[in-house]
């Protein structure tokens, strides 16, 4: 059985080795908290859900932060940007084989994707991957 602090660490070593993690402004967490104030490009990993039977499944959340553009006064997302993260995100969470789980952002069966959201309370916008973490327990 893996806890979520396990959990984590596998999916920091994916991000940590990638491309993604080049190419954000931004820090690489392992906390549910963003650090205070940050204005970068953020990767945030958590664990929503951990269930510790023999076929084992988590689903993690891996947030990025992607600060908005202002256009006339106002705050819009930034498409480009965020269109961009989103490809590379599920380029690498889709069909990920670790040395002893797998990870996916589409499988059929569950409740996994992606997601552009609205952060609350800041002028920015979240790449929201909801990521399916499965392993079998001997």
């Amino acid at each position: 059985m893996k806890s979520d602090i396990d959990i984590k660490d596998d999916v920091w070593k994916i991000i940590k080795e990638s491309s993604l993690l080049r190419e954000v402004s931004g820090d690489l967490k392992k906390t549910s908290v963003r650090p205070k104030n940050s204005r970068s490009e953020d990767i945030i990993i958590s664990v929503l859900a951990n269930s510790t039977k023999q076929k084992q499944i988590a689903y993690v959340n891996v947030n990025i932060y992607v600060a908005d553009d202002y256009i006339d006064g106002q705050s819009e997302e930034n498409s480009a940007r965020l269109r961009k993260l989103c490809k590379m995100s599920f380029d690498l969470f889709d069909n990920v084989r670790g040395k002893d789980f797998r990870l996916s952002l589409t499988d059929p069966n569950y409740e996994c994707g992606q997601r552009v959201i609205e952060s609350s309370g800041s002028s920015e916008h979240v790449v929201n991957n909801k990521v399916l973490y499965q392993i079998i327990n001997e």
